[in-house]
């Protein structure tokens, strides 16, 4: 044998060493990661088998015989190089041919009399779908034990034909609109389990909802200047959920051609690859091949670092378990005076006032509905069974230089109401209707009622009933 026939059983070797260290599985769980093959992180396993696959070409490649030194340089260039351009090209069109799940187009308000920001958001019109959602984890390597979450419940999913989730006949006027995101909008509930269907139903009143999943407090305001004045309302209400609306992005640039998003080339070569079905296939297999493999394996260590996640909640003679990520400490744990200052919030206060001139123009009330993320509501619930130290290093997996762990636990536990706080103030300044559904969220959770899943961020069944009662209460007395 020859050097070079060495070299390619040494690159071959190599290929299966790459294998031994492991990504840190624990970090995985806790930040609600893909763990594939009980082991790797999606970028460690990419990155892997990308790395894998030159290996042992180049190994090949330096094993069988060719004519000349300069036809295995060529061959050891344009093997990889076409195999990665082909595997490229594929997922581009394949990507500029799939549907979206979301419409986008830039928002334009018809009468000409406001210039408008960014774009508005709907769900294909005229949608109706049947399923099942059950309350698990989404991803098979989770927590140790993996506690019961809420269960299963049939789900029934309409959009009208705007795209926006209203089931029946739709009519001329509406006395209440709402706007919002995913909150608003009752994801993982069915039409009437919606806390809109459920309000408008105790009201007697019809409700128009303009909420849609993966919007921000600009996209509201646009879907209302765009649709919702069309109906007239008397009351909007405008759900801020302290999870995403809380995270400042400038608005995207619009085509004024086409009406879509701008997007640079580096922009839009990583969209058309999520989009591509290649891509959404390949999610597949990892999905149900990948993950699930060496999922049950025991992860040495968690119990003492992290088992106070997901939190337990004893109440009623129930237990009620809460997942989430450690972002969400991290939005949570702000101090106020920053927060007021942020971009934040000055951009969602902009987006506020924007529409209280829009909404006083009209003779409409505007009320801010506030919807808290499940820690907010939780934690001060648990608060005495939350070991200091594993909450430290459970935050530390999103934040650096963290106090030591008694003064960042107090520290944590004091901020939780500051965005609250922040927002009720504005209201209050500014005369703005504010409601808030921390309070009767987290004395349901007292009573043993399960209002947030507990491996997904949104409300229950139950959470969507609370909800629909705080605003029946609240809009009756007003209406005295």
């Amino acid at each position: 044998m020859t050097g070079r026939h060495y070299t390619g059983l040494g690159l071959l070797l190599l290929s299966v060493l790459i294998w031994l260290p492991g990504s840190d599985v624990i970090e995985l769980v806790v930040r609600e990661r893909e763990v594939l093959l009980g082991r790797y992180s999606q970028g460690h396993f990419g990155s892997l088998l990308l790395l894998t696959v030159l290996l042992v070409m180049q190994g090949v490649l330096l094993l069988v015989p060719m004519k000349s030194r300069g036809d295995r340089i060529f061959a050891s260039i344009m093997v990889p190089l076409s195999t990665g351009v082909a595997m490229f090209l594929v997922l581009m069109v394949t990507g500029w041919m799939s549907q979206p799940r979301y419409i986008e187009k830039a928002a334009v308000d018809a009468t000409g009399q406001r210039k408008l920001q960014g774009l508005v958001r709907h769900r294909p019109a005229n949608e109706y779908y049947e399923f099942t959602w059950t309350d698990a984890p989404e991803l098979p390597r989770s927590y140790p034990g993996r506690p019961g979450g809420y269960g299963t419940i049939p789900i029934v999913l309409t959009s009208d034909r705007y795209g926006y989730r209203n089931p029946g006949e739709l009519l001329e006027e509406y006395p209440l609109l709402v706007v919002g995101d995913s909150f608003a909008a009752g994801s993982h509930v069915s039409d009437e389990q919606m806390w809109s269907r459920l309000l408008a139903d105790r009201l007697g009143q019809p409700i128009y909802n303009l909420g849609v999943s993966g919007s921000s407090p600009r996209v509201y305001l646009n879907n209302y200047v765009v649709l919702g004045q069309r109906f007239k309302p008397k009351t909007v209400l405008f759900m801020l959920y302290e999870g995403n609306d809380f995270r400042y992005e400038p608005p995207p640039r619009m085509d004024k051609t086409t009406g879509k998003r701008q997007r640079s080339l580096g922009q839009q070569i990583e969209f058309l690859g999520k989009a591509s079905p290649v891509t959404q296939g390949l999610r597949r297999l990892s999905d149900e091949v990948l993950q699930p493999w060496g999922a049950d394996r025991a992860i040495p260590g968690y119990e003492e670092q992290m088992g106070w996640m997901p939190v337990k909640l004893t109440a009623d003679g129930r237990e009620q378990f809460y997942g989430f990520p450690p972002k969400r400490l991290k939005y949570l744990n702000v101090d106020k005076a920053l927060f007021a200052r942020s971009p934040d919030w000055t951009s969602v206060r902009d987006v506020l006032l924007e529409m209280k001139a829009l909404t006083d123009e009209a003779g409409a009330r505007l009320v801010v509905v506030y919807a808290p993320s499940t820690p907010h509501v939780a934690l001060p619930l648990v608060e005495k069974d939350v070991p200091a130290q594993q909450l430290r290093q459970f935050l530390a997996y999103e934040v650096d230089d963290l106090p030591e762990a008694g003064v960042l636990k107090e520290q944590l536990f004091s901020r939780l109401d500051n965005q609250e706080s922040v927002v009720a103030g504005f209201c209050r300044e500014q005369g703005l209707d504010f409601v808030s559904m921390t309070q009767p969220l987290r004395e349901a959770m007292q009573r043993g009622e399960q209002v947030y899943y507990s491996y997904d961020q949104h409300w229950t069944p139950l959470g969507n009933q609370v909800a629909a009662s705080v605003l029946e209460a609240y809009l009756s007395r007003q209406s005295e």
